[in-house]
């Protein structure tokens, strides 16, 4: 549950509108997202709309410097990439504030086919650019993406001790564990490549209408220009589609079919990283774990399907 704006320290709130030029005549909370701050929407007394998010480092240093990042970041993209321009960074004590233009476009907890298709242009148009030179390469953007191989390693060491049992916990894991490791093998090269990559695309990271735009770019870096379409496939699984689970399985699997089988050996690894790290990352602040858990079991039947079609060089 994020914090509402109300509870933020009033001279955060004015340091906001002093930057911004403009009080706030009104402001709704909004819900969602992986970040224990407050996201906002603002109606300025000069009549327009922005957005601000808000973190403080006492409650959680990741997200604080994950705001600071962003708001580098959106200094760096070219006009031209569907993403929120940056208007100002406040920040007071423990507290950073980042503001943006206001993206218009519907949210919603599930995909459409029609929003699956905006999203997808919006990554194309993303990665028909190069990534500027000060952007980190994607295999720095990805954590614990072998945890396929890492699982593997300590289902072999049988009843040894570690912090959390990261070994195959049923038959589905106990089969496809080896596969699964081998498809991945090798991603710190195949994902390599100079391509703008925003690399979360998620369906509460995206404002959809007839075209879309892409929200929080914290993890934007350089890579392989099929990387955020691979994204958008698992998340269409992970997050869900409006007609189930089962279209919401072909939709992705038809979005793979137009990439390289690196696409699909990149759906593969982002499974064993939720399930990996959801079994070694304890919850600080949020409940990620359970989420990243339950993002691993929706990929089961897709990750199967890729497995058993898997070209011959990645069996």
């Amino acid at each position: 549950m994020r914090a509402a704006w109300a509870s933020t320290p009033e001279a955060l709130r004015a340091g906001v509108a002093r930057a911004l030029g403009s009080a706030a005549a009104g402001h709704w909370d909004l819900r969602g997202g992986m970040s224990p701050g407050p996201a906002v929407g603002l109606r300025l007394a000069d009549g327009r709309r922005v957005f601000v998010k808000a973190e403080s480092a006492r409650v959680r240093a990741h997200n604080h410097a994950m705001v600071r990042r962003e708001s580098a970041i959106l200094d760096e993209l070219p006009v031209s990439v569907p993403a929120p321009r940056r208007l100002a960074t406040v920040e007071c004590g423990p507290w950073v504030a980042l503001v943006t233009t206001w993206a218009e476009g519907a949210g919603g907890a599930l995909w459409t086919d029609a929003s699956i298709e905006a999203v997808a242009r919006a990554c194309r148009t993303t990665s028909g650019h190069q990534a500027p030179a000060a952007f980190a390469p994607v295999a720095q953007r990805l954590f614990g993406f072998d945890g396929w191989e890492r699982m593997l390693k300590a289902d072999g060491e049988g009843g040894s001790e570690r912090m959390l049992e990261v070994g195959a916990e049923d038959a589905w894991e106990r089969e496809h564990l080896e596969p699964a490791a081998a498809m991945v093998a090798g991603w710190e090269g195949w994902t390599a490549g100079n391509a703008l990559v925003h690399r979360d695309i998620r369906v509460d990271n995206t404002a959809r209408g007839e075209e879309a735009t892409l929200l929080d770019w914290a993890y934007a870096s350089a890579g392989a220009a099929w990387i955020d379409l691979a994204q958008l496939a698992a998340d269409v699984v992970a997050s869900g589609h409006e007609a189930g689970p089962h279209v919401a399985t072909d939709r992705a699997y038809r979005l793979l079919q137009d990439l390289p089988p690196e696409a699909s050996r990149f759906v593969v690894g982002l499974a064993g990283m939720w399930r990996f790290r959801s079994a070694t990352v304890r919850d600080v602040v949020l409940p990620i774990a359970a989420w990243r858990r339950a993002r691993a079991l929706a990929l089961r039947p897709l990750v199967t399907r890729l497995i058993a079609e898997r070209p011959a060089a990645a069996a």
